[in-house]
């Protein structure tokens, strides 16, 4: 299984790492509470399904 598709906490946090490195190339600019929003969901221990609804209807509200 590759780091682009593991489960494995160490490998997701590299893919937002990349995200991060990719949307900063790309210019695409961040959302500040979005990262601490984020940051609450880790602290919490929120599996990556439930940080997955819980970005979606983050997202779905500001839209």
């Amino acid at each position: 299984m590759s780091r682009w598709s593991s489960s494995d906490p160490a490998d997701i946090a590299w893919r937002r790492e990349q995200m991060s490195a990719s949307n900063d190339i790309e210019g695409v600019r961040r959302d500040p509470r979005g990262d601490q929003f984020m940051a609450r969901l880790d602290a919490q221990g929120k599996t990556p399904a439930q940080k997955r609804d819980a970005l979606r209807g983050y997202f779905a509200q500001k839209a």
